[in-house]
């Protein structure tokens, strides 16, 4: 309901539709629900990004790394197209070796991020997806208090009295020839009636991978259902059940890179995660005569994981992994004056997040052992977390060109873990026997709270038509996950402090000329007890809190050109200074994974016949350890499709990844042991795609 920054039309094109809505009546607006106060967009007060359906859909996007490395101080990084990810947001992968930190994750207005801070990016798959809109910086701490950035994903709307089904089909080289196509087929069905709208999706991919041991697969299956009642209120539900495989790796050293980056020491140890995920969630929204706009959303998640890892036979195991919980979230807001100079509006939003994870970790895997052995249990651990967070925003608005909003945010997080791990030191370095008769167990019940209070003010003030300044500063913070949980070098508790941060930033937005528009961005954040990863002697990963704080600062840039009526180009770039505090033990150093200069230009041509699009980005060079000893050379990646419009609603695109076989990592292995820092990226690949709407 209250909607945060913008609010936006958008048609139902490109992946889910050919149909031309200009005659049919959609049954409800698009809008960026992330249960904030609507702004013009020349008063928001921070750095928001849009992509739309034509960017998230382009290139036979397996996910959203390719949308989301557009925006300056993004980076969302795979192991193989469609594997395993990670994504960090004006950070570094140093605390998001895997996975996704410090960012929250919203689908329609449902929380997807779970009460340790995990975000299942896994779930969000392109041919679900309209538009996403990626907040970043302080003002994220409006969506739960996540210092990083704030990630809202928004799915087609339906159209009134009308059915419409798709269907895509993909395929494409994986750049090894050896190991086949990858392949993808989606399709569904959105059905529209009077007053309610119903989808139903299914998605089922596979690829092979590049490298010996890079593969992944995966079935989706989505229902979405709308109804508008008599008076007023909107409800909407929605359910999903995910089955996903992926291969992890392991990284290897530069020498393994120039001659043979195909390699993979994972396999010879069967590393892989198998996901499974259900969801299903329900959300109501009505404005009242009163004024009063009121929303509020439950979902309900259940997760299931298998995991065997290991890249050397000092560095191996098998975890098992269960949970389940529930969001909800519900706002309200309302303007409560509006005079001849100034208007005033009021949002409150209460959130609470409850999860519960249970995860076992063994020697090896079960398979691997004839029946009857008993095979070493490491630890048996059950983590209940919860997330409490309650806000309130006022802004006050004067003749449409200055804002100031105000935030009083206070934010609860408590986590419980319990269970127990053998009583001896060392799990890598003891006998092999899978008796220990002479070890005791240690049970554990340790309970961590952190309250946290999520101040936060915004300006904004359009100077000048179509120029307009903004700044802003808030706090945030960061949890510890359960991947964080036990240290993998002697199998006891990681008690990690949760991460706080202070952030500002300051900007312009510019309409140079009706063809030119710029945005500009300088940010500052320090975080204390920072939650990085250690990486011990036996390859093994670990966390702890770094004392000393993190500085991350830098200078963000996006230009965009409307050439003509057919072509568009867009330019984007950032410069990042994030290093280790001066009380650190690398003080001054660069942050490992934060490349110090980042940008690309996106090209895009628009004809009756179809779109050309052209995309160049350049990855500067990345400090790949805490000593500051190995760098990653700077690379640059250009990427090129041709779609053609075809009879019968239907669409083919061409198109080529990595078109100058560019020789890079896209998933820097950070403070890896023995130079194994690189899990390299494939070379050249092309890929045929096939959109049908009927």
């Amino acid at each position: 309901m209250g909607k945060y920054l913008l609010t936006l039309a958008v048609i139902f094109t490109a992946g889910h539709s050919s149909i031309n809505l200009s005659a049919q009546t959609v049954l409800e607006t698009v809008q960026v629900e992330a249960y904030r106060l609507s702004s013009p967009e020349a008063l928001i007060t921070g750095a928001l990004h849009i992509v739309d359906s034509a960017s998230i859909h382009s290139f036979a996007a397996s996910d959203l790394s390719t949308a989301l490395n557009g925006i300056p101080g993004v980076k969302m990084e795979t192991r193989g197209d469609g594997g395993s990810r990670r994504l960090h947001v004006r950070g570094s992968a140093l605390r998001s070796p895997y996975s996704v930190r410090n960012t929250m994750l919203y689908y329609d207005g449902f929380v997807l991020t779970e009460a340790d801070g995990n975000s299942p990016l896994e779930w969000i798959d392109p041919d679900l997806v309209q538009s996403l809109s990626l907040v970043s910086g302080p003002a994220a701490a409006s969506f739960g208090g996540a210092y990083g950035g704030a990630l809202n994903i928004y799915t087609p709307s339906f159209t009134k009295s009308a059915t419409h089904a798709w269907v895509h089909s993909q395929a494409g080289t994986t750049g090894n020839n050896d190991l086949g196509i990858n392949t993808r087929i989606s399709s569904g069905v959105d059905i529209g009636f009077e007053n309610m709208g119903v989808s139903i999706s299914a998605i089922m991919t596979d690829n092979p991978g590049y490298r010996t041991w890079e593969w992944n697969n995966k079935t989706q299956l989505n229902l979405r259902f709308k109804y508008f009642d008599k008076a007023g209120g909107i409800h909407s539900m929605l359910a999903g059940h995910f089955d996903g495989d992926w291969a992890l790796p392991g990284a290897i050293k530069q020498s393994q890179v120039d001659t043979l980056p195909t390699a993979s020491p994972g396999a010879d140890y069967n590393a892989h995660v198998a996901r499974l995920r259900d969801i299903a969630g329900y959300k109501f929204e009505k404005t009242f005569n009163s004024g009063w706009e009121f929303s509020t959303s439950l979902l309900g998640r259940f997760t299931s994981k298998t995991n065997p890892y290991g890249t050397s036979q000092f560095y191996k195991g098998y975890k098992e992994e269960s949970g389940s919980g529930y969001s909800l979230l519900a706002s309200a807001g309302k303007r409560i004056y509006e005079g001849n100079v100034w208007s005033l509006d009021f949002e409150m939003t209460v959130m609470h997040l409850d999860d519960k994870i249970h995860i076992t970790e063994l020697e090896s895997e079960p398979s691997e052992l004839p029946t009857g052995i008993i095979i070493p249990m490491r630890y048996d651990l059950t983590m209940n977390a919860q997330q409490n967070f309650v806000s309130t925003s006022w802004v006050a608005t004067r003749l449409n060109n200055f804002r100031i909003e105000g935030q009083i945010g206070l934010s609860n997080r408590s986590r419980t873990i319990s269970g127990w791990t053998p009583g001896y030191g060392g799990l890598r370095n003891r006998s092999s026997s899978p008796l220990y008769s002479d070890n005791v167990s240690t049970l554990h019940s340790i309970k961590k709270t952190h309250s946290t209070i999520l101040p936060r003010i915004g300006l904004s003030w359009e100077v000048a038509p179509g120029y307009s300044l903004f700044a802003q500063a808030s706090t945030g913070f960061s949890d510890p996950t359960a991947f964080e949980l036990v240290n993998p070098e002697d199998g006891q508790i990681s008690e990690l402090d949760s991460e706080s941060a202070f952030g500002m930033e300051m900007g312009i937005r510019a309409q140079l000329y009706d063809q030119v528009k710029i945005g500009f961005t300088a940010y500052q954040s320090s975080v204390n007890s920072a939650i990085l990863q250690v990486v011990q002697e036996n390859d093994a990963i670990a966390f702890a809190n770094i004392d000393g704080g993190l500085i991350m600062s830098g200078l963000e840039l996006e230009i965009d050109y409307i050439i003509s009526d057919q072509i568009n180009i867009r330019a984007y770039g950032s410069q990042t200074l994030h290093h280790f505090g001066e009380e650190t033990d690398h003080a001054g150093n660069s942050l490992p994974g934060s490349p110090r200069t980042s940008g690309g230009i996106q090209l895009n041509s628009n004809y009756s016949w179809g779109t050309a699009r052209l995309n160049t980005r350049h990855i500067g060079e990345t400090p790949l350890n805490n000593e500051g000893s190995s760098v990653m050379d700077a690379y640059s990646v250009i990427d090129a499709s041709v779609s053609v419009n075809l009879p019968y609603d239907m669409s083919l695109e061409l198109g080529a990844r990595n078109i100058l076989d560019a020789e890079y990592s896209a998933w820097p292995q950070l403070n890896g042991v023995y130079g194994k820092f690189y899990n390299p990226a494939p070379p050249r690949t092309a890929y045929l795609s096939i959109r049908w709407g009927i």
